[in-house]
């Protein structure tokens, strides 16, 4: 597809998105959409609209997917791994979900798909519903509404055992172990003054431990019941619908292999606090919440909830807890507003720290 797509071929989309086979489209704007993804498979966002000769206005939701190869950071990982991460990341992952005609639970639902565009070389453009999401913030009725839907949504997709449970461990390896371990354990991240401002004393000990337990938290994960999950649950990617607002729009599947139950948890408390929208303190009464809906949800499919909670945190650990501390931004101009993500960010590194210690 071209930035400007043409009448032709917005035509039936168009008459499917109205329900009017006789819609006939007058204008077109495309307005790129600004985001920052450390996906590799997002190549971009757009909101294509426009209206009809008749006057009725339409809107799609435009999002490019691309193989690992085509991605902008690519360099990030090592030239010896290159090919084998590009081999092994599953790009087509959204895609795959929103044809699957996936079941999903009651306070879950799929955006509406028009189209999947195969542009060829491995890369493809989803004509998405452009949800319209309803206004206010993420509170803890809405944290627990989403984690009480995730419980149900792991309920309902036990892991039958026939797919490998590699995920977690290839993350870990590839990610971790390659890039963010040797990071936290570079003496000058410590001593930078946007995280030694904000840092205590024993944090860096605590990462560092809990680095040295990885392959023991990997075991543990291993021994869980596993499910299958959303992937990525942040509040980002659960979206609020503005005309149905009880219940959520799931978008930006991942990490479609079996996770240790409650792996979903994990994302749903950081995804804000990633974006510095989260103050530390608010950490633990979102996780004693989001925790207790979780079971909950797992409660009603009739799924025993008490492996939920070492799901949750061990792989919460493996996960967020080394790439808390968002040193990729080290090198940037420093604001006030780099400052408190970096205030904010080493709370969060310290509040999962202190959820690992405790295993």
């Amino acid at each position: 597809m071209t930035a400007m797509p043409s009448r032709a071929h917005l035509t039936p989309l168009v008459r499917k998105y109205l329900d009017d086979e006789g819609a006939e489209v007058e204008s077109i704007r495309v307005e790129p959409i600004d985001h920052t993804s450390g996906t590799p498979s997002t190549g971009g966002l757009r909101r294509v609209s426009g209206t009809t000769a008749s006057g009725r206005t339409w809107s799609f939701f435009v999002k490019s997917l691309h193989s690992a190869r085509h991605w902008a950071n690519i360099e990030v990982i090592p030239e010896p791994a290159r090919t084998e991460f590009v081999a092994g990341f599953p790009w087509r992952t959204e895609a795959d979900v929103y044809t699957s005609g996936l079941p999903l639970p009651p306070g879950l639902r799929l955006p509406r798909l028009f189209l999947v565009d195969d542009l060829g070389d491995e890369r493809l453009d989803l004509w998405l519903e452009d949800v319209r999401t309803a206004p206010g913030e993420w509170d803890l009725t809405r944290y627990a509404a989403a984690a009480r839907a995730l419980g149900r949504l792991a309920g309902q997709r036990p892991a039958d055992g026939s797919r490998p449970r590699t995920a977690l461990r290839t993350y870990v390896g590839r990610l971790l172990t390659r890039h963010a371990l040797p990071i936290l354990r570079d003496p000058a991240l410590w001593r930078h003054p946007l995280v030694a401002a904000h840092a205590d004393p024993l944090l860096q000990m605590d990462l560092d431990t809990l680095a040295r337990r990885v392959p023991a938290l990997l075991a543990a994960a291993d021994r869980l019941p596993h499910t299958m999950a959303h992937g990525d649950a942040g509040p980002q990617n659960l979206l609020v619908p503005a005309d149905d607002p009880g219940r959520f729009v799931a978008i930006d599947w991942g990490w479609q292999d079996p996770v240790p139950i409650g792996f979903d948890l994990g994302q749903l408390l950081v995804g804000l606090a990633h974006d510095g929208l989260t103050e530390p303190g608010e950490l633990p009464v979102i996780h004693r919440a989001i925790l207790a809906a979780y079971q909950r949800g797992l409660a009603d499919e009739g799924v025993p909830a008490g492996d939920a909670a070492a799901g949750y945190v061990t792989t919460l650990v493996l996960r967020s807890a080394f790439t808390a501390i968002p040193a990729e931004r080290l090198g940037e101009p420093v604001t006030d507003d780099l400052r408190e993500l970096f205030r904010k960010r080493v709370g969060l590194a310290r509040f999962i720290a202190d959820l690992g210690l405790a295993l």
